[in-house]
């Protein structure tokens, strides 16, 4: 009988091993898979064989939903998809990320930008309401010092959130022992200042080092995948990319792309907080900005694109307060602005300088308000003078616009208007099959302007068939490079592409970040 008890005895106290263990393992388990390749695919099961689904991008944490090693052993990991799909990515190109090295910020103001990037002047992806609650992984500040959290936004999207208008209620377990409880919430709490001897690994080739975070500065050296240094500090730049600073040489130290490397702690575990500097006070200099009009007659759209509805016009030397910015299919910067008590609209930044804050240098220019003709009709031909009689030209489709000439009225009262047909010929078209528009108001200086050239500021850079980094390679370029710049567009990440002459007889794409219009 005594036997029996002991042996219940042990079996009871194994039982409870195990469930201790098990308690464990659901606590540490991961939540979140980032993205540490670029791209990434996901595919329907684990293997590189199976079926292809989608690519996600590097630094998006999807929802961790389970593991599994494939046929050659390699580990894989099932991720949640935005569309309620699951899917599968390889640990080669990703990593856990534990619950307790993520914190949890509330939006504490009644509505709150979520933007793209670490930055006011940033794409905005959607509002966020007032206690809506979101995980954040990281914390960085912009070059106001002001404090952001990336948070997971959507099951495959990253975004930030302005710090002075959330507070943390959760921070993460790694960096819980470094914080200041003196802190006001709704700043960043403070770090302490070193390093933690944490390193950067390299995780691309070939790299630059350069002397500031920005890509315009100057390369003082290059590296290659794997390699590893000691980690100094974190920056972002103008565009909210992040920057690791290094030492790679005995006594000189540079700056790395936060897309291209990876910060660790010693041990080889991903460190999730970016380097902030120690402050308790985050101002805003959105609210001191306003919009001074630099045009003789400037229309206020509503919206950031050429198309949007005209809401009113605004004269040279009115200042208007300042609310945000944003950037059309172009690549042209729009001011949001209070134009009236309660209403807001847009205006091109190429008409306005920002006052009260910092502001964007002006050139003085003489501004003259141009008129377009658009085309209505379907196909409507284009004459040598205001008469159905008169030679013809050639003729144009709808929707096309020309520069705005002159208006004239036939023997038979019907209206035409004279357009620049081409660069050298006038010609004149219906105006029941046309109609006249107000264009932005447009600057003109005395000296021609210099035909724009893209210069590459990277190596290597890919030169794609369409603005798209799936798109099929046409071939490369490099650093210091200039080609003859095209057009700009932006794919369906927001990234801005530009088109260039590559060969004489070859145009191609390149990605805005690795290289400048000059």
């Amino acid at each position: 009988m005594k036997k029996n008890i002991k042996k219940i005895i042990s079996a009871l106290i194994v039982a409870a091993s195990f469930l201790c263990l098990s308690s464990f393992n659901v606590l540490a388990a991961p939540k979140y898979v980032n993205i540490t390749g670029e791209p990434v695919a996901v595919r329907e099961n684990p293997g590189t064989s199976s079926k292809f689904i989608k690519q996600v991008h590097y630094g998006n944490q999807l929802v961790y939903s389970g593991e599994k090693n494939d046929k050659s052993g390699v580990r894989w990991y099932q991720v949640k998809l935005s569309d309620n799909k699951k899917g599968w990515v390889t640990s080669a190109y990703s990593e856990t990320v534990d619950e307790k090295e993520i914190g949890r910020v509330e939006v504490n103001t009644k509505l709150l930008n979520v933007r793209e990037k670490a930055s006011l002047t940033s794409n905005v992806l959607g509002i966020a309401r007032i206690g809506a609650q979101f995980d954040y992984m990281a914390v960085t500040k912009d070059r106001d010092g002001q404090t952001w959290y990336r948070i997971h936004y959507s099951d495959d999207r990253q975004a930030w959130l302005l710090g002075t208008y959330c507070k943390v209620v959760k921070k993460p377990g790694k960096t819980a022992s470094k914080t200041n409880s003196k802190t006001n919430s709704k700043t960043d709490s403070k770090t302490d200042s070193k390093t933690g001897g944490k390193q950067v690994v390299i995780i691309a080739s070939p790299v630059n080092v350069r002397a500031k975070a920005s890509l315009k500065s100057e390369k003082v050296a290059t590296t290659n995948k794997g390699k590893k240094y000691e980690y100094l500090a974190s920056d972002t730049d103008e565009n909210g990319r992040l920057w690791y600073k290094i030492s790679y040489s005995s006594g000189k130290s540079g700056w790395v792309l936060g897309s291209l490397s990876k910060l660790v702690n010693n041990g080889g575990t991903t460190s999730t907080t970016a380097d902030t500097k120690n402050t308790s006070k985050t101002t805003t200099q959105k609210e001191s900005k306003r919009a001074e009009i630099t045009a003789t007659v400037l229309n206020v759209r509503s919206k950031a694109d050429i198309s949007g509805k005209v809401l009113t016009t605004v004269k040279n030397g009115k200042k208007y307060p300042y609310l945000s910015s944003e950037k059309d299919s172009e690549g042209k910067t729009w001011y949001q602005i209070e134009y009236k008590t309660g209403k807001k609209g847009w205006i091109l930044s190429d008409y306005a300088k920002l006052t009260g804050g910092e502001t964007s240098s002006t050139t003085s220019v003489t501004q003259t308000v141009l008129k377009k003709v658009r085309i209505t009709g379907s196909t409507v031909v284009v004459r040598s003078s205001a008469s159905k009689t008169a030679k013809k030209l050639g003729s144009v489709k709808k929707g096309k616009t020309f520069t705005y000439l002159a208006t004239k009225k036939d023997a038979k009262g019907n209206k035409w208007y004279q357009i620049q047909y081409t660069s050298k010929t006038k010609g004149w078209v219906l105006g029941s099959l046309s109609e006249v528009i107000k264009a932005e108001t447009k600057a003109t200086t005395s000296a021609k302007k210099a035909a724009k050239q893209v210069e590459i500021i990277e190596s290597p850079v890919r030169v794609r068939e369409s603005p798209s980094i799936t798109a099929k390679k046409v071939g490369s370029t490099s650093e210091g490079k200039k080609y003859k710049y095209l057009a700009t567009k932006k794919d369906e990440k927001g990234r801005t592409w530009y088109q260039i002459q590559y060969k004489s007889d070859v145009k191609g794409w390149v990605l805005g970040s690795f290289c400048k219009l000059a």
